[in-house]
């Protein structure tokens, strides 16, 4: 994509471009090929020509088209274009029959008399076709101009969800972790070191990790803290799986885009004097990306409640951020667990 620094200049190149294009085709290439001797009011006439003609083309593009028809008002527009068209006739009218420039060119080619001098084909033509590239070029710039406020507005809600995200992991994770630390250093002053430090570092992402991208290493290392300290605070009821390896080939991803999943399984799947599993997968085959969460079901929760807004906020974000690249499915599978597995293409 055009830096856009560059993009103004870039226009203003391909306007002169064109213009000159234009105007080397009236002025020089078609009259030259004719090899004739062509009266001097003629070379004046096809400046003035192309003079309306920009004219005409930035009156469309600049004015007229985004007043009528990006404001639905075509009435107005086709109004615009009659008025033009009519303009440039008249203008033409006057000047050849002042000049008596048709019949100078007629004799000039070698023809008798010009057939209808109220009307210049040449000049409708001319009007038609900027009238059309003016209006098609407004209304591009039109397209594009919402395009790229929908994408903004996208990308400042993409953010804000993360925000949100980041809000929504639960405060009392951090309270409960630090108490969980604090009773281990009564009994285990390195494990509670450890634990401390894990906390300190899960707090810095968080707060720092606002950018839009961040990479698969930092997200899988901050899981993987996130699971140690939840470990911290299971019971003997939980039983806690992982399957995450430590060599993973680094890919930009969305910063909080897996530990909803995560967090998920932590908050529906575990019970107070039950026992429960929690199974965690992370399969990586180039930038094909497969996560899986696995926890055990307890009927007395629904299935709306066992999905919960972390996973409603997931495949909104996927959906914005890699539409077409990803897959996800979730429930409750056959033999009594629910399941979550996405499937991820991180090259973009």
């Amino acid at each position: 994509m055009t830096p856009n620094i560059f993009r103004p200049y870039l226009f203003t190149g391909l306007h002169i471009l064109g213009w000159s294009l234009l105007g080397y085709l009236m002025l020089f290439y078609i009259p030259l090929t004719w090899n004739v001797v062509l009266p001097q009011v003629f070379w004046l006439w096809q400046t003035i020509i192309l003079f309306l003609l920009m004219v005409v083309f930035y009156s469309t593009a600049k004015l007229v088209v985004p007043r009528t028809i990006i404001k639905d008002n075509t009435s107005l527009f086709l109004l615009w274009a009659f008025a033009a068209i009519i303009a440039m006739q008249l203008i033409a009218y006057f000047y050849t029959s002042q000049t008596d420039l048709h019949n100078q060119i007629m004799k000039a080619i070698g023809f008798k008399k010009y057939k209808n001098p109220y009307f210049d084909n040449y000049v409708f033509t001319l009007t038609l076709l900027v009238l059309g590239i003016g209006t098609s070029w407004a209304m591009l710039q039109h397209w594009q101009k919402a395009a790229l406020h929908k994408q903004k507005l996208e990308q400042d809600k993409t953010m804000a969800e993360l925000a949100m995200l980041k809000a929504q992991i639960n405060p009392h994770f951090f309270f409960n972790s630090l108490n969980s630390i604090y009773s281990l250093t009564y009994t285990d002053t390195e494990d509670s070191r450890n634990a401390l430090h894990t906390l300190s570092r899960m707090m810095r992402y968080l707060l720092y990790s606002t950018e839009e991208k961040t990479t698969l290493l930092k997200e899988a290392e901050f899981m993987r803290d996130f699971i140690a300290l939840m470990k911290l605070r299971a019971n003997s009821k939980l039983t806690i799986t992982t399957d995450i390896p430590e060599k993973i080939h680094d890919y930009p991803i969305v910063p909080m885009l897996l530990l909803p999943l995560v967090e998920n399984a932590f908050k529906h799947g575990v019970h107070a004097t039950d026992k429960s599993e929690i199974y965690i997968k992370l399969t990586q085959n180039g930038s094909e990306l497969e996560f899986e969460v696995e926890n055990t079901y307890f009927e007395k929760t629904t299935v709306s409640d066992v999905g919960g807004i972390g996973l409603t906020n997931t495949k909104r974000r996927l959906q914005l951020i890699y539409p077409n690249q990803h897959f996800i499915s979730f429930g409750v599978t056959d033999h009594g667990t629910y399941k979550i597995k996405l499937k991820i293409n991180l090259e973009q």
